[in-house]
């Protein structure tokens, strides 16, 4: 038993946790506790897309990163900061299941289920959290007049391309590395709109450079615009003065569900 729970364990950990967490979002079946915060966060979303349009209708200004949206974009961090702690927690009792496999020996029964208790426990928290924080994130963006596409806008240049944090990396810090597929297609959607926007205003240099960059997010690992160059000099110098406080307010632990969406269908919740 204590070979196969410890195979268990091994296999499980974070991404054992992630798979069941999947499920109860896809399946439901999980009642009012854990639907009640899914429900909040998918109408929050119906009303920031309603205000703003989807994400990738937002098309970036020819002038950059003005002062007065850098200050926006702190502020809905600001509101999020305070469920920093609450996700390294959740990560913390993930981590304990993988720490069973540091010694040589067979972990026993009893380690076993307290393993097990502490990841269901870790399952339930990151729900339950999940739905909160998108929620806080939706109201936080409507009451700064900005919609995600702006925010995942600023969010990837910021703290992705600029500070070089890695995207995704979640509640556990050995996986990540790379936007989703959904996440690419809207950066590049972002990129190439802001291109078009350059291109008008007659900077067709600038225009290039960044459909260029655009073109190489689909052979990218990561999906980080500008990952292996500089960023144009007009977004670097609108975030220096801003860095400390954009240091500060990254949480790698939620970085998962930052740019997430949440959309309810029927009796189940479909997030990504």
């Amino acid at each position: 038993m204590a070979g196969t729970g410890k195979k268990w364990l091994i296999g499980c950990g974070a991404g054992c946790g992630v798979t069941i967490l999947l499920n109860i979002i896809l399946f439901v079946g999980a009642g009012f506790l854990f639907t009640k915060p899914m429900t909040k966060a998918a109408n929050s979303q119906k009303e920031l897309t309603a205000a703003y349009g989807v994400p990738n209708d937002f098309v970036p200004e020819v002038g950059g990163l003005t002062p007065q949206k850098i200050e926006a974009f702190l502020a809905v961090r600001a509101e999020l900061m305070p469920s920093c702690e609450e996700f390294e927690g959740i990560a913390g009792g993930f981590a304990a299941m993988d720490e069973l496999d540091q010694g040589g020996d067979e972990p026993s029964a009893k380690e076993i289920f307290m393993g097990l208790g502490k990841v269901m426990g870790s399952v339930k928290g990151l729900v339950m959290e999940m739905g909160e924080v998108l929620e806080i994130r939706n109201h936080a963006l409507m009451a700064e007049d900005m919609g995600l596409g702006e925010y995942t806008w600023i969010y990837v240049l910021a703290y992705n391309s600029w500070l070089e944090y890695e995207p995704n990396t979640g509640i556990d810090s050995s996986d990540g590395g790379s936007f989703s597929s959904r996440e690419q297609g809207l950066i590049e959607d972002l990129m190439n709109a802001h291109a078009g926007a350059l291109a008008e205003a007659g900077r067709n240099d600038e225009a290039e450079l960044w459909r260029e960059e655009a073109g190489k997010l689909d052979w990218s690992d990561s999906g980080v615009p500008f990952q292996n160059s500089e960023l144009p000099a007009e977004i670097t110098d609108a975030l220096e003065s801003y860095r400390s406080r954009l240091e500060s307010s990254y949480c790698a632990p939620m970085s998962e569900f930052d740019l997430g969406v949440i959309k309810k269908k029927g009796m189940s919740f479909h997030a990504n």
